[in-house]
């Protein structure tokens, strides 16, 4: 090679390494997020700390939290009742918290860059259904339009454009306080859990309808549920009985072969399901218990390698991050926990946790949102990078020993 040409290939190579080590070595980090906690103390007056997930996995207080709710916690609750004090909607920028202990509902909205909360005009927001220490369990559709709320009596809430509350629809009172709460995708049915029963209303464009509910009797005490994001399938944490898995494919619900799912292990009563329907956690404050399982098409599920297993929290809730590659854990002392999920729900301790929020402790509840500030571009890997510039060094050398063309 000509003597010129293989300086250029020398240059280029060394700029393409240097090039590769300014590279970033993980150019698929998890999503960095904001972590929210309803802190629902005893008695007291309520707060919702607020917490930056880096992309990282660290995390860091936002400034300005806790922020007070205007109201007070603690309504009785057993198992993971308290897993849905706090709801956001991700369409609407919002977030609503619940406050046990006035019987009212606070709410936020969300700066999507900084985390930081602020308080909607006339939140927090009080109903005439409601007493005191009713407790009151969240779900917001999909769209960011409704809000569904129960202790003992279920209302639905038009949201409007400033994240005021206005009741809608029927009301419904049931014998047992609700615990477990979520709405299907398409906002056309709410899924609710007493402790003997899951009921299945049906919802609308006015909130809940006056139709009656369906009900699945579950053999079992019943402690919370999620349903998936396509609303094809349904799974029911219960006291003593392990997970019940349905299939919701074809409008009736129809139990998954093998259920109940893991009833060897007791008081699984948290559940916290993947946005994506490849995983499902559930949890337990008793023990402590937490386990991973992957979710099969017909609901049912499958332990993940190394559940269950022992946490160092006995978590009162849990929430997954919004791209399900991190699960957070809190409770009483309102320390916050991670575990990486693997994207398969096969979980492993994060490094650094846990971490204190500076919440009162009480029985806090737990939701996550994206963190929506523009990130650049992944970067490349540095192999490829610099096997781009060796297959330009080559052509560069290739095109300087060209013999020259003969003048015409």
């Amino acid at each position: 090679m000509h003597s010129k040409s293989l300086a250029a290939t020398t240059l280029c190579l060394i700029g393409c390494v240097a090039l590769s080590a300014a590279v970033p070595r993980s150019a698929y980090a998890a999503a960095a997020a904001f972590a929210y906690l309803n802190a629902n103390p005893n008695n007291q007056s309520n707060s919702v700390a607020a917490v930056q997930i880096r992309s990282t996995g660290e995390s860091a207080l936002i400034a300005g939290s806790p922020y007070a709710t205007g109201g007070f916690g603690l309504a009785p609750a057993v198992g993971a009742e308290f897993a849905h004090r706090i709801e956001v909607s991700r369409s609407r920028n919002l977030l609503f918290a619940a406050n046990d202990g006035s019987g009212t509902i606070s709410a936020f909205v969300i700066d999507p860059f900084t985390g930081s909360l602020s308080s909607v005009p006339g939140s927090p927001f009080s109903f005439d259904s409601w007493s005191p220490f009713s407790g009151i369990s969240l779900a917001v559709s999909n769209d960011g339009r409704f809000l569904y709320a129960s202790g003992i009596t279920l209302l639905s809430f038009a949201i409007a454009a400033n994240g005021s509350l206005s009741e809608v629809g029927s009301e419904w009172v049931f014998s047992e306080r609700v615990g477990g709460v979520a709405v299907s995708n398409d906002n056309g049915q709410l899924f609710l859990s007493t402790s003997s029963t899951v009921y299945i209303m049906s919802t609308g464009e006015s909130g809940l309808t006056a139709d009656p509910p369906s009900a699945l009797s579950i053999g079992s005490t019943a402690t919370d549920l999620r349903v998936d994001a396509a609303s094809s399938r349904l799974w029911v944490g219960t006291k003593f009985g392990g997970i019940l898995g349905y299939s919701l494919l074809g409008g009736t619900p129809t139990v998954a072969a093998g259920a109940p799912f893991f009833s060897a292990v007791s008081e699984l009563s948290g559940l916290s399901a993947d946005f994506y329907g490849r995983f499902l956690i559930a949890y337990s404050s008793v023990g402590p218990r937490l386990l991973g399982a992957h979710t099969n098409a017909d609901g049912s599920l499958t332990l993940e390698p190394n559940s269950p297993l022992q946490p160092v929290l006995a978590a009162t809730s849990a929430a997954l991050t919004p791209d399900s590659n991190l699960l957070l854990l809190t409770d009483a002392h309102a320390q916050l926990d991670a575990w990486s999920t693997n994207g398969t729900g096969e979980l492993a301790h994060a490094a650094g946790y846990p971490v204190p929020t500076n919440a009162t402790p009480g029985f806090p509840s737990i939701a996550t949102f994206p963190d929506k500030t523009p990130t650049p571009a992944p970067g490349a890997s540095r192999w490829l990078v610099l096997a781009l510039g060796v297959a330009l060094a080559m052509l560069g050398a290739r095109r300087m020993t060209l013999p020259a063309l003969a003048p015409d």
